[in-house]
């Protein structure tokens, strides 16, 4: 019987301890058998949308294989420091659920603190029970795995129990029903599963057997889960080599030893320790009830500009630039609708955005003593035709973009920073110049449009802005005064292990009988010094290896002769090549939202401090926002204290 099985994909945002990467745990499932898998980082959602993109991808060659997404939480009663963080794992039912995950997630990052030297971001249980409120029927819960809460207290009292301990054995027992009738409370018997895991380890066998008694007592159906750290079995040894290069002491064999995509028969021979066939089948029909509860939606969606308070200006506004009537100006008018379709149209818009933009392009025009010259007339004509063209086809207002822009750029002046001239092509539009986004005529200058966008170019354009840094903190403060505290927010990057980051890595981690310690890490880096560069890229591990003919690339002969050298080495760095590692915060990049942030993003915080987005900046588009570039530059900051001095 094939079936869903509750895995664990790791982002490494904190923990630093998984080798997988998302196809490759989707691939592998489907490869041994299974229905479906679900991934549940560690607390984050950043491989959702690679993941939900990968699943409309294969959907037409495997249609009846499920991919849930979830977040393993960490739930407790306060965020008191040297507490336990019990695991706890959620899984959206459909679209709405993956909002309450968002929020839930989002709400867990942004009250992160450290404890014990690792940061932690646990939800806690009055969050989890009033956010549930929105999403119950949305989201499905289980126990997670021998980090929980049940499968501690379960395993507690056991041991009480065989020690004899009578107050401990009532302590643990209570604790466990509570929980229980939290979590039936909060997500209904329907929604919420008893977790147990499959191994033979002695306290995972205990606690299986305390799960299916604790199932049956309660009237609650029974699924099962496999962390998986690693791939295959016998990528064990990798894993091991990874957790070794880390800092601290780690109980790599033991700990992590079914922490792999276990398959079918493998989890029934696993779980068999505890519980008879009859038990396993039902375990299986359970999880395989848990497939059929999961829609499949989409986490994409078209881009929509986050639009700010305009003023409204009344239609067939035009009339005020010829006088304020028609009288004395009907052949002049006439011509205008005639040569200037589009603009007539902005004048007449029932979008409030596009009157703003057509009105306010006009009142330039005047103000800057140009006037309304057929030249000038001519190119607002055809940069209000891109704008059309290509918000039709993005389905989104192009005439807002540049509104928001000039209304945050005046927000930069009143919070004391200057702001740049303009950069790049964003310098070619007209429109940018009478809005006062840049501070270039493009006439003038003789810049052409096109430059900036154009009908063959379906995208937003990008406007960078020059800033002081020394005002940022105050210019955010002021953007969340308006929008609200997630009403800006800063977007994510992720590291990986490159190349010679992998080398070095696996080194530090390698263990055998000659090297207890790992390599020495002046031969570490000799065998990274025997990496290529063309260009600035640096060779990956699969041209050092095979070579690339059509580059005319050859195998690496001297690096290859050294890294055999150590059995395993080089396996060892292939499987933590690309792995993320790190996460960081975009040069420049930020994101406006709107009130429904959950719609399209979670939030997390960054090793600083700051809040970011839980994607990066291209699953971030994906998803439906706009990204606005902040550059700080230190010019701006010498500027104004050479304006100060004078």
């Amino acid at each position: 019987m094939s079936m869903l099985i509750l895995s664990i994909l790791s982002a490494n945002l904190r923990l630093v301890d998984c080798i997988n990467h998302p196809k490759d745990l989707i691939n592998r499932a489907i490869e041994i058998g299974l229905s479906g898998c679900s991934i549940t980082d560690h607390e984050a959602l950043c491989s959702h949308m690679i993941v939900n993109k990968y699943a409309k991808e294969i959907k037409e060659k495997y249609p009846d294989f499920t991919i849930a997404l979830g977040n393993e939480i960490y739930l407790t009663d306060t965020r008191d420091r040297g507490q336990k963080y019990y695991h706890f794992i959620l899984l959206a039912k459909d679209r709405l659920g993956y909002k309450g995950l968002c929020e839930l997630s989002s709400t867990a990052w942004y009250n992160l603190y450290v404890d014990r030297r690792l940061e932690r971001v646990p939800t806690l249980k009055s969050e989890l029970q009033e956010i549930m409120k929105k999403y119950k029927g949305h989201i499905i819960a289980t126990t997670a795995c021998i980090g929980g809460e049940l499968s501690t207290n379960l395993l507690g009292l056991a041991l009480a129990r065989k020690a004899q301990d009578k107050e401990a054995e009532k302590e643990y027992y209570n604790n466990a029903c509570n929980f229980i009738n939290f979590c039936i409370d909060v997500f209904g018997k329907d929604d919420f599963y008893i977790e147990c895991a499959p191994s033979i380890k002695e306290d995972q066998v205990i606690v299986n057997k305390q799960l299916l008694n604790v199932a049956h007592a309660f009237n609650l159906k029974m699924v099962v889960g496999t962390d998986a750290h690693y791939l295959k079995k016998e990528d064990r040894f990798v894993h091991k080599a990874f957790l070794n290069s880390k800092d601290g002491e780690r109980e790599v064999d033991e700990f992590y030893e079914y922490s792999y995509m276990q398959s079918p028969e493998e989890v029934r021979e696993h779980l068999s320790a505890a519980m008879s066939d009859r038990d396993i089948d039902w375990i299986f029909e359970n999880s395989l009830e848990v497939k059929e509860k999961i829609d499949f939606y989409s986490l994409e969606k078209h881009q929509h500009i986050p639009e700010v308070e305009v003023i409204n200006y009344k239609k067939q506004g035009y009339l005020e630039y010829f006088g304020g009537s028609f009288d004395g100006y009907n052949d002049q008018l006439d011509e205008f609708y005639n040569k200037y379709p589009i603009l007539t149209e902005l004048f007449n818009s029932d979008n409030i955005q596009e009157r703003y933009w057509v009105n306010q392009c006009f009142e330039a025009l005047i103000d800057k003593g140009i006037g309304l010259k057929e030249e000038y007339l001519d190119r607002l004509e055809e940069e209000a035709r891109v704008k059309r063209v290509i918000g039709e086809k993005l389905e989104t207002c192009m005439f807002a973009y540049p509104n928001t822009l000039q209304h945050y750029i005046d927000l930069f002046w009143r919070c004391g920073s200057t702001v740049g001239a303009g950069r790049g092509s964003a310098c070619s539009g007209l429109n940018h110049y009478l809005l006062g986004v840049t501070q270039l005529d493009p006439i003038e200058w003789n810049l052409p449009f096109w430059r900036y966008l154009n009908d063959e170019r379906v995208e937003l354009g990008d406007i960078d802005l020059d800033l002081a840094p020394s005002k940022l903190p105050k210019i955010f403060e002021e953007i969340r005064k308006e929008r609200g505290e997630l009403g800006i927010i800063q977007v994510c990057t992720f590291g990986t292990e490159a190349t010679k980051s992998a080398v070095l890595t696996a080194c530090r981690g390698y263990r055998s009988e000659d090297y207890p310690e790992g390599i020495d890490v002046d031969d570490a880096r000799y065998i990274s010094s025997l990496i290529p560069q063309e260009r600035g890229i640096i060779w990956n591990l699969h041209d050092m290896v095979y070579g690339d003919p059509d580059k005319g690339k050859k195998p690496q002969t001297q690096f290859l002769n050294t890294i055999n050298m150590y059995p395993g080495l080089l396996e060892i760095m292939q499987g933590i090549e690309g792995l993320i590692s790190r996460r960081g915060i975009h040069a420049s990049g930020v994101i406006l939202f709107d009130e429904n942030i959950f719609d399209e993003a979670a939030v997390m915080r960054a090793r600083n401090g700051n809040l970011t987005t839980q994607w990066d900046l291209h699953d971030q588009e994906a998803a439906g926002s706009v990204k606005y570039d902040f550059l700080l530059t230190a010019v701006q900051d010498i500027i104004i204290e050479t304006i100060d001095l004078l």
